[in-house]
């Protein structure tokens, strides 16, 4: 996974994978969050050089990890209770696991606390 700034928003890329079967899996398990799907050479994600340097903003936030799980079934409570909170959510598909990543955060401390207060486990990823 990488994560890309694009004017407000930040692009996250995910993959490659090794097969359009695994490749669709992944997609059909993001497709709740409504993003944009597209199937791009493995060259991707485009190399910031590809945009003019004062186009790109420079993304500075932080992420916790709140859950890891054996699939994203499994973590939909907890990606609802981050969300409920008003929290950015990423899935990170990790050696087998689902990470439940929240974020990008510019204040990873505060937003901590509350998600602990919740009863979350926290920890800041990098």
């Amino acid at each position: 996974m990488s994560l890309e700034a694009s004017g407000d928003f930040t692009r996250v890329w995910v993959g490659p994978y090794s097969s359009q079967t695994r490749a669709r899996a992944v997609a059909d398990t993001l497709a709740q969050y409504q993003p944009q799907i597209s199937r791009i050479a493995a060259s991707a994600p485009p190399t910031p050089q590809a945009q003019p340097q004062a186009a790109m903003p420079t993304v500075t936030g932080r992420y916790l990890q709140v859950g890891a799980f054996r699939n994203a079934q499994s973590a939909q409570a907890v990606v609802r209770m981050v969300q409920q909170a008003g929290y950015p959510v990423v899935l990170v598909e990790e050696g087998g696991w689902v990470k439940v990543r929240v974020g990008p955060l510019e204040d990873a401390d505060t937003a901590g606390a509350a998600l602990r207060a919740k009863g979350l486990e926290v920890l800041e990823v990098r």
